[in-house]
Parts: C-alpha cells; structure tokens; sequence
C-alpha cells in the first residue's frame, strides 16, 4: 500500500511540475505589473455591482450647470453672484462650505463684498493646486488664511481613472497641504468633538478619534509601484444612483433652496457645466451627474470634480461616524499566498480527475465559486487579488490535466510495448533455450553449457522486470547518482560475468572514477558513458585472446575528460574498418553529444576514429585500446561565480 502511494506520489510530482511552472509565471507577472489594468478592470466592476446603499444626507452639491451659465451670461462666475450666493449658503447656517472653483483673480465687480466673505467665513474653505512648475500652479483666493486652504490635485492611474485620493502632501514652503475634502471632514466632525490627529510629516497615519485613514502604499491592492507620496486613500465611491442631493446656482439665488437642506450640513460649491473642463474619467461609480444627463452607465464615465469631492469627503466622515469601511487590502505576502493557494488547487483538481472534460468542469464551478467570494469580500470593502488567482487556477488546472493526461497515455504506449517485447522475446528465444536445457543431458560434459544456458535464461526473464519497476516508479537512478558511482558499478557488475576473455586475466588494475564525480553531464550521457563501459568490457571478455591485464583509465585535466579501456590481448584485426557494429554507433552518437571524439585502435592498425573535436592519442605495442575524450562544457553560473 505505502509502495504504490509513493508511485503514484512520484507520478504527480512530475505531472505537477508544469502547473507549478504556471503558478510561478503568474507571479512574475503580477510582481511586474503586467496584470495591473486586468486587476483595476475587475476592481471597478466590483464596486459598480456592489448593492444599493442609502444616500449621504450630511452632503449637498451646489452644482454651477450650463443653465446658471446662461443665467448669469458669462464664464468664469463673476464674483458679484458668488458673494451672493455664499451669502445665501451661510444663512442657511451649515457646518461646513467647499468652494472647489479657482477664483485667485478677480471676475467682474463686487470683488470687494466676495473678499470680505471669504474672509470673514470662518467655515469656508477654497481650493489651490500644487504642482513643481510654475504654470500648472494655481494660487488661492487671497483673502482665504492658510488654514483654510485646501489643495485640489487629483490622482489619476496610468489607464487614465480615478480611483485615489490625495489627503495630505507637503509644499516647497515645507507646511503641510491638505486636501478639501480632508478639511471639510476636519470642520464638520470637529463640531461633534472628533478632532484631527496628524503627525508632522504628511505620509504619517491620518486619525480622527479611533480611527485610521488607511495610507495607500506603493503596492497597494494590485498597484505596483506606485508612487503614493504624500498621504493617500483609496476612493470607495458611495453606491447609490443619487448619492448627494444637487440643487444649482439658479436654484439658490431665486430661493428654491429650504434652508433645512444645507443647516448642518457639508455644502460643496462646484461646476457641472459640460462646457467646462472639470472633468475626470471613473468606472469605479455606475451614476454620475454626468452621465445621468446623457442616459448613459457604461463603464467609462465621467465625474465632475466637485462629485469626487463629495465621495472623497463622505467616505470620510462615514468612516468615523458609522463606521462604513473603508477599502482593505491584504498584505503582500497574504495576496501571493492567496493566489499560490488557487493555482495548487488547479493542479489538485488536474491530477484527482484525470479527465480533461471533468477538469474543465470543475475549474469553471471554482473559478466562479472564486469570483462570487471575490465579490463577496468586495461588498465588506475588502480588495483581494481575483484575476492572478483565477489565471493561476485555470491555467495551472488545465496545464497539469493535459500533461498528466499525456504522460499517462504515454505510460500506457511504454508499458505496452514493453508487453509485446517480452512476449515475443518469452514466446521465442527463451521458449528455445527451455526446450534446449530439457534436451541437455546430466553429464559433466554440459554442465558448463547448461549453467551458462541457465544465465542467459534468468538475464533475459529479469530483463522485464527491472525495465517494468523503472517505467512504474519513475525511479531514473541516474538522475540523482554521481556518474563515478555508476561507473564503478558498472565495472563490477561487467567482471562478474562468466565471459571467456575475462579467464586468463591475471592483473586488474583497479580503476579510479572520481575525476568524474563533478562533472556536469545530462541523464543521456550518464546512460551512454555506462553502455560504452560495459561494452568495451564485454568487448574484452568475447574477443580478447591472451589477455593477461585489463586497465580502465580515467583522467580529467582542467576541461577535458578521458575514459579508456586498455587490454593486452589480441584482437580480431579489423577486416572492414568502416564497418561498425551496435557499440560502435552508440559509442559514435555518445562522442557526437559530449562534443568529443571515440576511438578504437589495436598495437598493429592504424585507430578507428569517430571524432567531433580535438584527440589525446594513445600508443600501444599490443592490446586493444577504446578511448572516449571530450571536453565539458560548464553551465554559465559557475564562470560568473567564478
């Protein structure tokens, strides 16, 4: 039982290489960035699809349209109807006031009544950009103190959208700049007694009360790297068709407006006029104002930058009040471990199943099992890697089914052509040989034949065996063996059988194999240098006539290694010298992989050469001597090791 689990344990572990393989190439790529847009895609689909929440009635959007334009009868706003709208806003008493347009430069009259507004509303915040040139750098409002201006960047991901929120950064000056929407927050929870804990440099934790503005990192969620200076957040857009009441300027000034909609509350003032450049591109959200007007929810929308105010500064206030999470990312190290687990769960099912069509089934039910938990864990505003998990999943799954499917199939062609070999060999040569020692009688004249007889019979009935438990178990033994080990085997095993030549050999010099331990040689050529030792020997043990010592030389001199097997007899001079036999031509083919040259060559002809490089001659009065000499090749890290 515990035999045939470790078969079949030896079995996967080579069908599993592949998906390994897989899982390991998935990795690469996330770690490289290459699944970045694939992640984001699947990231904005997930907050589109989450459920319906309720709407945020702290929020109100004073949003300036194409009508008010036309309304007032020019662009920018001139800062007469400003004044007077922020006149009518502040009667409303509300908690807070974001005035996200630029108004560094005075438009029209009445600029005076605008500063003194400015000046005097201690809960009113203007807007700034901040950049290192010069002419993308867009001053304040002067009459704002610095306390109460806020910066406007916004960050943008490499495809273009907006999915983060910059908080806090420091300026050239050295202070710390926050953003509108940290400020908002900032005066509006300050007047339910949660104040703002921050440190003196802008990427230290941001807290309001017990709670932790959660800092995007550099290789947050699927980002990878990033740059998160500053402090920044991930934007978790409030779900919700109308998520923010919105009432114009038109709206405002003509006293439509109930004050109960702004007292107490956070008032964004902001353009949602089409014709105005303050637009952004978002899939992370299905409605906007925008697309609202136009009837369009496709993926790619466009939100106006006082509605991403808005989002930014709920999900802010929300955090703290009710406890709506924020977005969560895991660990690096969990992330990987998460993907590393669905891919090894591809190969579990690729090597359980064993059918393609079963396997494809069943990674299709987890592949969809794993995007409804990704979803799941979306909703509690948790982001988990889906995408590296599910290319990790099916990809290893199907890898590991066809190339288990392929090594089984050809399993099956090897065993049954080893059947069919054994056969013919079982039905033929060794059907003879038993009728022949049936035949043989007791005398002592055949007892040497019939032991001999015996032998060959029990060789060739091992032969199925052994080849059997190898095709079986996986078992290469000279994959993990040193090639000395082998050869010295070899040798041992070759003088051990009752060969002719071997008889009048007096002197064994015993051989020294280790200058080969080291060297770096391929399975093939470990088998082929064991097949040329034991045939050279049996070549001395068939033909040698008169050989009284056998030496086996072996020699490795900086790069090049000799192997050769040297015998004083006599042997069969060749009639034919182009003529070669079985051991010659694999000797040949051993020579042409090694890079090396074979030769065989007797005291009284000229060598027999088969040669793919350089030669080291041998000389000998008598004998004959099998000389293999190639160089090894290093693999390239040991010259940089070096």
């Amino acid at each position: 039982m515990w035999r045939k689990i470790k078969q079949q344990a030896k079995i996967w572990r080579t069908a599993a290489l592949p998906g390994l393989v897989v899982i390991s190439c998935v990795a690469i790529a996330r770690l490289t960035g290459s699944l970045q847009l694939l992640e984001w895609i699947a990231f904005d689909n997930f907050l589109r699809l989450r459920p319906v929440e309720a709407a945020d009635p702290q929020i109100v959007i004073v949003g300036i349209n194409e009508n008010d334009i036309k309304s007032v009868g020019q662009y920018p706003i001139p800062d007469r109807n400003l004044a007077q709208m922020l006149r009518i806003i502040q009667s409303y008493q509300p908690r807070a006031i974001g005035l996200d347009i630029f108004r560094d430069i005075s438009i029209g009259s009445d600029r005076a009544e605008l500063g003194r507004i400015l000046k005097s509303s201690s809960n009113l915040v203007g807007i700034e950009t901040l950049n290192s040139q010069s002419t993308l750098t867009v001053k304040p409002p002067p009459e704002l103190p610095v306390n109460r201006v806020a910066i406007a960047n916004v960050l943008l991901d490499p495809d273009g959208k907006l999915r983060r929120c910059l908080l806090a950064t420091r300026a050239d000056s050295g202070a710390i700049k926050y953003s509108l929407s940290l400020l908002l927050a900032e005066i509006y929870l300050r007047s339910k007694g949660i104040m703002l804990k921050h440190g003196h440099r802008a990427d230290y934790p941001i807290h309001f009360g017990d709670t932790e503005l959660l800092r995007f990192t550099t290789n947050t969620g699927s980002y990878v790297g990033a740059k998160a200076g500053g402090n920044q957040i991930l934007i978790n857009f409030r779900s919700n068709p109308h998520p923010f009441p919105i009432v114009s300027l038109t709206d405002i000034l003509a006293g439509k407006v109930k004050p109960e909609l702004m007292r107490d509350r956070i008032v964004i003032i902001g353009m949602t006029a089409a014709s105005v450049n303050d637009t952004f591109m978002t899939s992370a959200t299905k409605n906007t104002v925008l697309t609202d007007g136009l009837g369009d929810t496709e993926q790619y929308q466009l939100i106006y930058g006082v509605e991403y105010q808005a989002h930014a500064t709920s999900q802010i206030i929300n955090a703290v009040l009710n406890k709506r999470p924020l977005l969560h990312t895991w660990l690096e190290g969990w992330e990987y471990l998460w993907i590393i687990a669905w891919g090894l769960l591809g190969i579990a099912l690729g090597l359980v199943l064993q059918s393609p069509w079963k396997t494809l089934l069943s990674l299709v039910f987890c592949s969809i099992c794993l995007m409804v938990i990704c979803y799941g864990l979306m909703i509690f505003s948790w982001w988990v890697p889906m995408i590296p998990a599910l290319l990790a999943l099916s990809a290893a799954g199907l890898t590991t089914s066809f190339f288990d499917r392929d090594s089984r199939i050809l399993l099956e062609q090897r065993s049954l052509t080893l059947k069919r070999t054994y056969d013919a060999v079982h039905n033929g040569p060794l059907q003879t040989i038993a009728a022949m020692l049936r035949s043989i009688d007791e005398d002592s004249s055949s007892t040497q034949m019939r032991s001999q007889l015996q032998a060959l019979n029990q060789e060739l009935r091992s032969v199925y065996e052994s080849m059997n438990q190898e095709l079986l178990t996986g078992d290469n033994r000279y994959v993990h063996t040193p090639i000395s080990e082998l050869l010295y085997e070899v040798y041992e095993n070759t003088l051990m059988r009752d060969l002719p030549g071997f008889d009048s050999i007096k002197t064994y010099i015993p051989p020294d194999f280790t200058p080969l331990k080291d060297c770096v040689l391929t399975v093939d050529q470990k088998q082929g240098l064991c097949i040329f030792l034991e045939e050279a020997l049996c070549n001395v043990g068939k033909h040698a006539i008169g050989a009284s010592c056998l030496d086996v030389v072996c020699t490795r001199k900086e790069n090049l290694c000799t192997l050769q097997i040297i015998d004083n007899g006599i042997g069969n001079p060749l009639s034919n010298p182009h003529k070669s036999g079985r051991g010659t031509d694999q000797a040949r083919d051993l020579a042409r992989s090694l890079g090396g040259r074979f030769q065989r060559r007797t005291g009284n002809s000229a060598p027999t050469q088969y040669s793919v490089g350089a030669a080291a001659p041998s000389h000998l009065s008598q004998g004959v001597v099998c000389e293999l000499t190639w160089r090894e090749i290093r693999p390239w890290w040991q010259f940089i090791s070096q």
